[in-house]
C-alpha cells in the first residue's frame, strides 16, 4: 500500500500549472530576428525546431514534480501479522489396517473418509503443531509434530492401507503417539485416535497406553468409524474386485474406556462421513488454541528514488541545452 508521510506537499503540484502556462506563452512570443544574412546562423535556427523548445520545459516540470513527491515522502507499507500465544500439540493416529477398506462411507472407504475429515481439521488449526501416526499391526510415525501444514497434508495424502497387516494394534498406535508428545512443552497435548476395529495384536494393550498418556497429561479422543452390522468389503478375484458382505467388530467399549482414563468425553460411533465430520468438528471446538494476532507494518521508503530521478533529469536538461540546442550567447 502506497502512502505519503507529508501529503500536504502535494498541493505544490498545482503551482506547476501556472509555471507551465507561463513558459509556453513566453516561448510563443519569443522570436528570432535576423539583422543580416549568415548561413551558419540560419542552419542553427532551422535545427532548433518548434518541438525541441518544449523539451526543457517538460524536463523542468518533471524535475519539480519529482522533488515535490520526494518532499511528500512516499513509502510502501506492508502489513504483517505477529501471532502471540501458545498452540496445542496434536497427534492424529489413524488406523490403516485392512478393515479400513470397507466401503460403508460411500462413495469411498473408511480410510479415505478419515483422511478427508482429518485434512479439513488441519486446515482449521492455527499455531498448533500437528503430527501423524499410522498403525495396523505395528505403528509408524508418518510425520513428526510440525507447523508446516503443507508437508503434513502431503504425508496425509499418501497414506495407504497396509495390505500385509494381520491385525490392529491400537495400543501400539496410542503408545507411539504418546512417545511423540511426552516431551512437548505445550500447555495442552491431544491425541485423536481413529480406528474401526478392536485391539488384537501388539506388545502394549490400549489401556496401558492410555494410562501412560494420562501420566503425561495427554488427552485422547478415541473415535470409532464404521457401520454396525455387515458392510461391503472389496475382494480381489480373477474377475477383478468384487464386493461381499462382511461384519467387522468395532470395540467401542475399549475406546470409551481409553477416553475415561485420559479424561475426555466418550465419542459416538461415526457410521458415515457426516457423523465423522461432526465428531471431528466437536473436538475442534473443544480444543481451541489461545492466541492473539497483532498487526504491524513494515515500510519501504521511496523518496530517495525520486531524488535520484530529479538529479538524472537535471543532468539531461543541462545536456540537452549544451549539446543539442546549443543556445546562442
Amino acid at each position: 500500500m502506497l502512502e505519503f508521510v507529508n501529503p500536504e506537499w502535494l498541493w505544490c503540484l498545482l503551482l506547476l500549472l501556472p509555471y507551465l502556462l507561463f513558459e509556453i506563452l513566453y516561448l510563443q512570443k519569443k522570436r528570432v530576428r535576423l539583422i543580416h544574412s549568415r548561413v551558419d546562423l540560419l542552419k542553427r535556427i532551422v535545427g532548433y525546431s518548434s518541438w525541441q523548445r518544449f523539451i526543457p520545459i517538460l524536463l523542468n516540470v518533471l524535475i519539480l514534480t519529482a522533488l515535490i513527491f520526494s518532499l511528500a515522502r512516499p513509502r510502501m507499507a506492508y502489513k504483517q501479522q505477529r501471532i502471540k500465544g501458545k498452540g496445542i500439540d496434536i497427534i492424529l493416529a489413524i488406523d490403516v489396517s485392512g478393515s479400513m477398506k470397507a466401503v460403508d462411507f460411500k462413495p469411498t472407504n473408511r480410510l479415505e473418509a478419515a483422511k478427508k475429515v482429518a485434512a479439513e481439521f488441519i486446515e482449521k488449526r492455527v499455531n498448533d503443531k500437528i503430527g501423524l501416526i499410522v498403525f495396523s499391526e505395528n505403528a509408524y510415525t508418518q510425520c513428526p509434530l510440525t507447523l508446516d501444514y503443507n508437508i503434513l497434508m502431503n504425508f496425509m495424502e499418501h497414506i495407504k492401507i497396509d495390505e500385509d497387516a494381520n491385525g490392529t494394534a491400537i495400543g501400539m498406535g496410542l503408545a507411539t503417539s504418546v512417545a511423540r508428545l511426552k516431551e512437548s512443552e505445550a500447555e495442552s497435548k491431544v491425541i485423536i485416535l481413529i480406528t474401526d476395529g478392536r485391539n488384537n495384536t501388539g506388545e502394549i494393550d490400549p489401556f496401558t497406553a492410555a494410562e501412560l498418556a494420562a501420566t503425561f497429561d495427554i488427552k485422547v479422543y478415541a473415535i470409532g468409524v464404521g457401520s454396525k452390522g455387515e458392510v461391503d468389503y472389496p475382494f480381489s478375484t480373477p474377475l477383478g474386485i468384487q464386493y461381499r458382505k462382511v461384519k467387522i467388530d468395532i470395540d467401542m467399549d475399549a475406546l470409551n474406556r481409553i477416553a475415561e482414563i485420559t479424561g475426555t468425553e466418550r465419542m459416538r460411533l461415526a457410521q458415515n462421513t457426516d457423523e465423522l465430520q461432526a465428531v471431528i468438528n466437536y473436538i475442534d471446538e473443544l480444543e481451541k488454541s489461545e492466541f492473539e494476532i497483532e498487526n504491524y507494518f513494515q515500510y519501504q521508503e521511496l523518496f530517495w528514488y525520486l531524488l535520484l530521478l530529479s538529479l538524472f533529469l537535471l543532468f539531461l536538461n543541462i545536456l540537452f541545452k549544451l549539446v543539442i540546442i546549443r543556445e546562442l550567447p
